[in-house]
Order: C-alpha cells, then structure tokens, then sequence
C-alpha cells in the first residue's frame, strides 16, 4: 500500500472514531417500556457555550430504511462550512439503539426526539428525511410541531417514500406480497441487492473515488467529488478509504431494525402502523389546518412564518417512480392555492441522480443547509 494511501486510511479511521459519531443516551424506563439506549451522532457545527447551542441552526437527519447514524460522515464538512448542527439518531434496532416490536417504532421515535434535543439543550430544529424516514419526519411534525425555529420553519424531503398503491411502482408492489415471515431476513439480503435508500452500500458511495475517464467528469457523481475536494476540504484520497470504510461501519453494528422498517414500509406485520400520516393528503390537508389557527392565535404585532417544505426527486427513481413523485406534489399542493397561506411548498427533479444518490448530491444539501439557516459566511 502507498504511503499516501495509507495515511489516507489512517485519516478516515481517526475521523470514524471521532466520539461525536457514536454518542449514545439512555431513554428511562416508563410504565410500558424499560429503558432504551438510543444511538446517535452529533455533527457539523460544534458549538462552543450552552448560548451557543442553543441559537446555532440545527438539522434532524431522518435517513432510509438502512440509515446509520454514520451517514453524519458524508454531512459533516459540508455542515461544517455552513454552520449547521447535524444530529443523525439510529432509528430502533440500529447501530446501539434498542430494538423494540414493529408497533412500538413510531411511538418510541417520538418520545425519542425531545428527550434527545432536552438532553443536548437544543430548542429548535429544522427536519429532514430520507425515503422510509419520511414516515417518521411527518410524524415528527404533527406531535412536536413547535420544535420547528418559529422564524424559519423548514422540512425537507428527499425522494419521499409513498405507499406503492399510489405510486404504482410494480416492483414495490410485488414485495406487498412478500410473506411477512420472509422480512425476518431482510437485513441479510437487501444490503447485498441494494435495494432501498440509504443502503449501506449506496450510502458510503457518496464519497467514491472517481477511477473513470476524463470522459466521465460532467457526470453529478464526479461533481460532487470535485465539490467535496475543493470547496470542503476532504481530499480525494480520503474519500476513497472512507468510502470502503463506512460500509464496514454500517454492518458490523447491528441493522436488524431494517426487517421493521421494510415490513412498515410495506404495511405488512403484525401492529405496522403510518401513525399521523397514514393518508398523505389527510396529513397535509390536517397540518394547514394546524398552521392556520397558529397564525389566527397570534397577536397583531407578531410575525407569522409560513412553513417551508421542499421535497427533492431523483430523475430515476425506481422506489416511488413518477406515479409517487406526481402523488406528493398533488398533496402538498391540492386544491391549488388553497394551501400556499401557510404552507410554501415547492419541488424540484435532480437530474443524473437515483434514489440513493439523491441524498449524496452536494447541490441539494447546499440547498438544505442555507434553508436550515445556515450560511457559508458564518
């Protein structure tokens, strides 16, 4: 091995093993449940003072069905130069968080989320998802809707997860009629197929090292490589060895919580349930609702922020296809114009990207973490 690749290694082993990326809080013990360790990692901006921590813009990661608080790595420079705080919690069953039965994953999710932001005195958040965690940011929003920054609100959605009787995507519906019996091994074989976002696979590739031709530099991949190079600071070398790394990250922990979440995804199992966002248009339709009499309950002399949503597509997307693209666009913008008084919603297709490499395109996340309240010239 080269000398530069081996201290390449060396780099990406020390940053992996930064404590920050394997933080962990214990949820007490309740009447229905006994305690619960909750994994997680606390990246991007570091705040120095309690004050600090408490105005520094901060983001809640909810990544895909194969989600690792890992996946913090492929935010961190990018955050860094932004400005943003980035937590990133292992979803149950993940990483050191607990497992827990597949009608307890909402619910504990949701008690999870204050006590984590009481426990690092954090007051507001900006959410963000991926894929299956777009279940979960929804709910996130209807039970803890005042962690939002009142005069920023902000949620992003990248590839949105939608019911395949909506999106109509024949081989999500197939899996429909998969026994449940058979997603006791799932953790097994769909990081081997690469099947749904973000998988471990596909998660570290985000910071792959380009081997191609000089043909091959206009591609979205090659640019964000060239971006993280330049402009955050992470040499290609490294991002190489970090990319073969992470993978090895992911799995040596436990993914078993990725047979729950493909069962929910699903809506499969005994006790799945979508919680708050069962029917995606009643949700939405609900949420005006609730930002409505916000706004009717504040005084004259207060300023009323209207709840920004962006939802980002991937051109090729063969989880939710165009049928589940067109589906999340008709909810959040249904009866046109009836919503835009409280909600500011808007879409946008990245072109060359997938629905794993979606959520690795440096573009977007620019996008995101200026919406978040971060800038480049803090």
């Amino acid at each position: 091995m080269a000398a530069s690749t081996t201290l390449a290694r060396d780099q990406a082993l020390s940053y992996l093993s930064n404590p920050r990326f394997s933080q962990k809080l214990t949820l007490p013990a309740t009447a229905d449940s006994p305690a619960l360790t909750v994994s997680y990692a606390d990246v991007g901006f570091s705040p120095a003072t309690p004050a600090d921590s408490r105005s520094t813009p901060t983001m809640l990661f909810i990544p895909g069905m194969f989600g690792s608080r890992y996946i913090g790595a492929i935010l961190d420079p990018i955050a860094r130069k932004f400005g943003v705080r980035v937590l990133v919690a292992d979803r149950p069953g993940m990483g050191h968080s607990t497992e827990v039965a597949l009608s307890l994953r909402l619910s504990t999710w949701i008690r999870t989320v204050p006590l984590l932001l009481e426990h690092l005195d954090i007051k507001h958040v900006a959410l963000v998802s991926h894929s299956a965690g777009t279940i979960y940011l929804l709910n996130t929003l209807h039970y803890h809707r005042d962690m939002l920054h009142p005069d920023r609100p902000f949620v992003a959605l990248f590839a949105p997860w939608v019911d395949p009787v909506h999106s109509k995507v024949t081989a999500m519906q197939m899996m429909q009629h998969i026994p449940a019996q058979a997603f006791a091994v799932w953790h097994h074989i769909a990081p081997l197929l690469a099947t749904s976002g973000v998988v471990v696979n596909k998660a570290s590739s985000f910071f792959t090292f380009s081997t191609g031709s000089s043909g091959d530099q206009d591609t979205p991949k090659e640019r964000n490589r060239q971006k993280l190079a330049s402009a955050y600071d992470v040499p290609r070398d490294f991002q190489n060895e970090l990319e073969s790394l992470l993978g090895k990250k992911i799995t040596e922990e436990n993914i078993v919580g990725a047979n729950s979440e493909a069962l929910l995804c699903a809506r499969k199992g005994k006790g799945w349930s979508w919680g708050e966002c069962d029917d995606y248009a009643t949700f939405i339709e609900t949420l005006a609702r609730g930002e409505r009499e916000k706004h009717q309950l504040k005084s004259s002399t207060d300023s009323y922020a209207k709840l920004k949503i962006r939802a980002y597509f991937a051109e090729n997307d063969v989880m939710i296809g165009v049928g589940g693209q067109k589906y999340m666009e008709e909810c959040w913008g249904r009866g046109e114009g009836s919503l835009s008084d409280v909600l500011d919603f808007d879409s946008a297709t990245m072109a060359g990207t997938d629905h794993d490499s979606l959520v690795q395109s440096v573009e977007v996340w620019e996008k995101v973490f200026a919406d978040a309240g971060g800038s480049l010239a803090r």
